[in-house]
């Protein structure tokens, strides 16, 4: 039984560190965008892109448990941070999701749900 545990443990990890590294790629690729446009989108479709980072932040954000440890109360300014951040992201998703027409907006809002929510779950930690 804790061959198993160990086994889903270990692909959940794998999976949560592939939703950072994707993560951060797409943040970059967001401002590489803003700051010279077609630069990423000439080479790569950021359209399934975005989706894999999506559903890895949805399997992170559902199945991964971290370790209880101490918990730390945020504050207001953390919190405004988090949804700054927050909203930021879902701007960018839009952004770069735009030619997909009202799907974009979902994908938008969906990106920043995600990136709500795991942040929290990552900052409540000590």
């Amino acid at each position: 039984m804790s061959l198993d545990k160990n086994w889903k443990n270990l692909i959940l990890i794998i999976i949560r560190n592939l939703f950072l590294a994707s993560f951060l790629l797409l943040v970059i690729f967001t401002f590489l965008e803003i700051i010279k446009p077609k630069i990423i989108l000439n080479y790569l479709s950021l359209d399934a892109f975005i989706l894999a980072v999506l559903i890895l932040g949805v399997i992170t954000a559902l199945y991964y448990e971290v370790e209880k440890k101490e918990s730390r109360k945020l504050n207001f300014l953390d919190y405004s941070a988090i949804i700054l951040f927050s909203i930021l992201f879902g701007i960018f998703c839009f952004y770069l999701t735009r030619a997909i027409g009202w799907l974009s907006i979902l994908v938008g809002l969906a990106s920043a749900i995600i990136c709500h929510f795991f942040i929290i779950s990552n900052c409540q930690e000590k």
